[in-house]
């Protein structure tokens, strides 16, 4: 078999999920794997090299005239994948570029680059791969150990979205297909608004992700196109199932691409994290409640797994590696009513140099709470909240809306 029916052969056994087959098999519009396959079958490590490789080494065509390019970056999901469709129906140069992000197979890193390709063949664009498994490791895997060794709790998919997507391959975009714009499958919005233009909440709540896009620069913002910030979720697989899409029914990725599949974070990070024990001491009291088998197992707010005995639920309040102590108390000792963060960015034209009134969001899954925003020097920030917040977690996200959730304005690592 030639390295080409090869390639065929492994883009055709492409799965669409976590060990799922498509329902139904689907022909591709120049029959560039014959036969209509329903195969199922988790692509080797050796198949996704063929892919990315054969991707990597593409060479793009030039830009047709009257038309304006978009690099979309291809995750193999069903929200990328419908981008790219979106934005060819509204009369854009499509092409497709993944990140080959992981040395060895991964169940959702590998099956995407493969599903990636298959979806551009269907549409019939190029799809290009840029292999950026060394920057993925040094900046995104890496920080992950550092992060929970130093006592904190890292969002490797915001830091992914600032570093890979609106970095690398933005400018990969950029220099190589000449594409004026990036788009992705995020679900928020890019308008134009008096004060300029503004990174929008998506219409849909329950699937907005502005909050990890905190760390988009005007310039990035200003090349971005983020096409279903307008749809629900449910529309967006109607349309993808509609035009018979390979990842139409492709579950949602819910857990970090770079930790095996049955793998918990703190078994994963075991491998890598050498366990120093100490104290669990009661946050109020400074009672001794127990031991540890290290910092690097336990995050603020964690009730489960703290394998001491009390006569009240007991939460992390808080964490330190230096000293190799775990503070444990009740719910309300989780209260806080500020933070600061640090590494600020600021998606405004004028970042503030005054403090403001805004709303702040302390992680992915909990609302922007009114407070006053206080801009420092140093690209740092303090927020003073109306009401106690529970829980704020060194290393999260800080994100900072307008005062009616409309905007993000910037973010920051919470100290």
């Amino acid at each position: 078999m030639s390295d080409t029916d090869k390639l065929k052969l492994a883009q055709a056994e492409a799965v669409t999920g976590q060990g799922t087959c498509p329902v139904t098999a689907v022909p591709l519009p120049d029959d560039t794997f014959g036969e209509t396959t329903d195969i199922c079958a988790t692509p080797t490590p050796e198949d996704v090299e063929r892919i990315a490789k054969t991707a990597s080494k593409r060479v793009s065509k030039p830009v047709p005239k009257n038309k304006v390019r978009v690099a979309v970056c291809m995750s193999g999901g069903v929200d990328s994948s419908t981008t790219a469709y979106l934005l060819m129906e509204q009369g854009y140069d499509v092409v497709g570029v993944t990140g080959w992000l992981i040395k060895s197979g991964s169940r959702c890193c590998d099956t995407g680059m493969v599903d990636a390709a298959r979806v551009c063949e269907q549409l019939g664009i190029e799809h290009h791969a840029v292999d950026l498994r060394e920057l993925f490791k040094s900046q995104i895997i890496d920080q992950f150990h550092q992060s929970y060794s130093k006592g904190r709790t890292p969002l490797p998919c915001s830091l992914c979205n600032t570093v890979i997507k609106w970095g690398a391959l933005l400018n990969y975009g950029h220099k190589h297909l000449d594409a004026k714009y990036v788009a992705t499958g995020h679900y928020a919005r890019v308008e134009d608004t008096p004060q300029g233009r503004r990174l929008a909440r998506a219409r849909d709540p329950r699937k907005d992700q502005s909050y990890v896009l905190w760390g988009l620069t005007m310039d990035q913002l200003n090349a971005t196109l983020l096409p279903l910030g307008d749809y629900s979720k449910d529309e967006i697989r109607a349309i993808a199932n509609a035009q018979k899409l390979a990842t139409a029914n492709r579950p949602d990725s819910q857990d970090l691409c770079f930790i095996p599949m049955g793998t918990s974070p703190q078994e994963y990070l075991a491998n890598f994290i050498v366990e120093q024990p100490g104290p669990i001491l009661h946050a109020l009291s400074g009672d001794l409640l127990g031991y540890h088998k290290g910092t690097h197992n336990f995050t603020v707010g964690q009730r489960r797994g703290l394998g001491v005995a009390h006569s009240e639920p007991l939460y992390v309040t808080s964490v330190d590696p230096d000293t190799r102590v775990v503070y444990a108390g009740p719910k309300e000792a989780l209260l806080r009513n500020e933070l600061t963060a640090s590494e600020v960015n600021w998606i405004m034209e004028s970042p503030p140099d005054e403090p403001f009134r805004g709303r702040a969001k302390i992680r992915y899954n909990s609302p922007a709470c009114e407070a006053m925003i206080y801009p420092m020097d140093e690209a740092r920030v303090r927020v003073v909240f109306d009401s106690p917040q529970p829980a704020i977690t060194p290393g999260q996200v800080l994100g900072v809306y307008d005062t009616t959730d409309t905007y993000i304005l910037g973010g920051g690592w919470i100290d």
